[in-house]
């Protein structure tokens, strides 16, 4: 805080009129050195003198936004504010092989030639129950990807579909007569879907036909959501599901020449499907998602590096802009760590709660506010409380590390293609704004020096400065000071002593100025040690009030020092010999 010390060594040397002293008027026309002794005492029991009022030191001359590279000003507001990266992350699930099913030969149906023995006309028709017959279609692939634990759906290329090719073929039909299918129904298992199906599943075929005929379906997505749990279980990569498949209905045979008949009237069926190339998976999807975040590195600001300092900020921030391509929610969660000089001086937990964990939304950007309070985060932001947060900046760290863990959302299904690879691109950034709670403590060490040239001559007792100090920063001042020589490494100066009466008052509730009454005194403890003097090592302790919490620290607030008045008891001895 360099302006303050400039205004402090006015108060402390120039303006204790040391100047006007050491500028006194002497005919030098005569050399009086040689002949008179020129010891002045002036003011007799006590000299006082009014020394006026500084300028206004606002904060914006004090806390420097363009001179550091994490004090920041928004609207005029002070934060300290930095950025991290994070590196990019690829998700992708390998493609895996067609499935296969082998072909499936349905038993045959004999329907013999009962009720046409005997019929008074050897030209007739005759109606066929086709008895309900199945067989076992079983699906199975065993290379599923492990990042599968179970699937919902199974999605194929729209542009193409699975084909199963059903082939019917009659045997035992006289010469010349008519085959009309009468509801013949092939019930497919419930998972295979295709717009050729009514609701049931079922191809359902009412048309005249030959002895030997096919159809051909169109597969789009094998469907488990009616399995048990809503989706098929894969265990050890396997995919294994075991249905049946069943035909029933009816056959009318027409201009029938009963005569003509030389055996019994049967019917074989079989179904052929093609590979079936998987495109998308829509399920219980856990694909590894490694995140590393780089640091964030800070320059602790100067009026911040003591040790001593504890922070209670309101509301400190974590923003994490996020961008997702895939279809998937992921969850973090992971561990804040906040280091000094490489030693780890804070840990706080990352997580949000059963009912709300911290989520990136699936297929789009996001933007995550961890806060103290679970508010104020950026517009559109999704908020998460970590209420401990301002422990990771209690003593300011010169780095944060996010050790983030990152998994994809397993509450429910989603959907991926094979193959593809995926992007989750991350940056974050630290903002801790300057409204502080009543925890606040900052000290700040700072020293003002210069004053041997000026007071090395003086014989002084008994200093005397008092003020009046306006404040309309929202932060209480306590001020120390220890009397040192030019050596300061060699500490406080025997012989003289300080002492400051009066706290600074913090701004009134409404933002407005309070004045607050403050004196130093110098004493003189051992004769002559006034005129080792040379500065003053200053501590400077500032603590947020009830009065003021969660007030912010604005670049036009200032602090005043009025009717500032000099008092030297028992006045002050001026050696002009030399």
């Amino acid at each position: 805080m360099p302006v303050t010390k400039n205004y402090l060594k006015v108060i402390f040397a120039s303006s204790l009129f040391f100047s006007f002293l050491s500028t006194s008027c002497i005919d030098n026309t005569y050399d009086l050195s040689k002949d008179i002794d020129l010891k002045i005492h002036v003011g007799g029991n006590a000299l006082a003198m009014p020394i006026g009022n500084t300028d206004y030191i606002k904060l914006s001359k004090i806390i420097k936004a363009d001179e550091s590279d994490v004090i920041h000003l928004n609207g005029g507001e002070y934060s300290l504010y930095k950025e991290g990266a994070v590196d990019p992350v690829e998700i992708k699930i390998n493609s895996v092989s067609a499935i296969s099913i082998s072909p499936i030969t349905l038993p045959l149906i004999d329907f013999g030639t009962a009720g046409l023995a005997g019929r008074a006309s050897t030209i007739g028709s005759v109606d066929f129950a086709v008895p309900t017959t199945s067989s076992t279609f079983e699906l199975v692939h065993r290379s599923i990807p492990s990042e599968v634990s179970s699937i919902k759906k199974v999605i194929f290329p729209s542009a193409s579909p699975v084909k199963a090719t059903i082939k019917y073929a009659f045997s035992g039909i006289p010469s010349g007569a008519l085959i009309n299918l009468n509801n013949l129904k092939l019930k497919f298992p419930d998972y295979l879907v295709s717009s050729q199906l009514n609701s049931s599943n079922e191809l359902v075929l009412n048309e005249a036909t030959s002895a030997e005929f096919s159809k051909d379906i169109y597969i789009t997505s094998f469907d488990f959501s009616n399995e048990s749990g809503g989706a098929s279980t894969i265990n050890n990569k396997i995919l294994d599901v075991v249905k049946n498949i069943t035909l029933s209905g009816g056959i009318a045979l027409s201009n029938v020449d009963y005569s003509q008949l030389k055996g019994n009237v049967s019917l074989a069926t079989s179904v052929q499907i093609s590979p079936a190339t998987i495109s998308e998976i829509e399920g219980i999807i856990d694909p590894s998602i490694s995140i590393n975040a780089d640091p964030v590195s800070f320059e602790i600001p100067e009026f911040l590096e003591d040790k001593e300092v504890k922070m209670d900020v309101v509301n400190p921030m974590i923003n994490l802009t996020v961008t997702n391509s895939t279809d998937i929610p992921v969850i973090i969660s992971g561990l804040l760590k906040g280091y000094r000089d490489g030693t780890e001086l804070s840990e706080v937990a990352v997580e949000g709660t059963t009912s709300n964990p911290i989520t990136i939304d699936a297929n789009a950007k996001t933007v995550i506010c961890l806060s103290r309070t679970g508010v104020g985060g950026p517009v559109g932001s999704k908020n998460y409380k970590i209420a401990n947060l301002n422990d990771l900046i209690e003593t300011i760290p010169n780095h944060i590390r996010f050790v983030m863990n990152a998994r994809a959302d397993q509450s429910t299904s989603h959907r991926i293609q094979l193959g593809k690879s995926y992007n989750v691109g991350m940056n974050y950034n630290v903002e801790v704004p300057f409204k502080f709670g009543s925890g606040l403590s900052i000290v700040y060490n700072d020293s003002i020096d210069g004053f041997n040239d000026d007071i090395k001559d003086l014989n002084v007792k008994l200093l005397t400065v008092t003020a009046t100090v306006e404040n309309n920063i929202p932060l209480e001042l306590q001020l120390n000071a220890t009397p040192v020589g030019i050596n300061k490494s060699a500490g406080a100066l025997p012989g003289v002593s300080v002492k400051i009466t009066g706290d600074i008052k913090s701004c009134a509730a409404n933002g407005g100025v309070q004045e607050s009454p403050i004196s130093i005194e110098l004493t003189e403890t051992t004769d002559g040690a006034i005129k080792n003097l040379d500065g003053l090592l200053l501590k400077v302790t500032a603590k947020s009030t009830e009065t003021v919490n969660g007030m912010p620290l604005k670049e036009d607030q200032y602090i005043r020092l009025k009717n500032i008045k000099v008092r030297a008891a028992s006045g002050i001895d001026y050696d002009l010999n030399d």
